[in-house]
């Protein structure tokens, strides 16, 4: 069943599974590089940010009908859009991690580390 909001809330659930999973958690990280500028006294007087990027990491039960088939150093294309906190649009998102587990009295689980990269085109 879906759950019932009333009055003032937030966002509830994550809006889409992603393709062969059935997701229960995703997070998106940001973050960039940073170079600063010192003085003679050691004070910050400016600074570089550069490298921005998403780590995107899902989490969840692996369908039956039609498990996830995605393989490290590949593309993943989300259902789920990047929010909308780095400078760049567009990009491409890498798959870098994989982590699946069994267990004899529960559904077969996945683990999916990405990270999005703002700067770089899909070949």
């Amino acid at each position: 069943m879906a759950a019932s909001l009333l009055g003032k809330t937030g966002n509830w659930g994550i809006p889409q599974d992603e393709s062969g999973i059935l997701i229960t958690d995703l997070s998106f990280d940001f973050s960039n590089q940073e170079k600063t500028v010192l003085d003679k006294g050691g004070e910050i007087i400016g600074l570089s940010l550069y490298q921005e990027m998403a780590e995107i990491k899902l989490s969840g039960l692996v369908a039956k009908d039609s498990a996830f088939n995605g393989k490290i150093g590949v593309a993943l294309t989300l259902s789920n859009s990047v929010p909308a906190h780095l400078n760049q649009s567009g990009g491409i998102t890498i798959i870098t991690q994989i982590s699946r587990s069994l267990n004899n009295e529960d559904f077969e689980k996945i683990d999916v580390t990405a990270k999005h990269y703002p700067h770089v085109t899909g070949s």
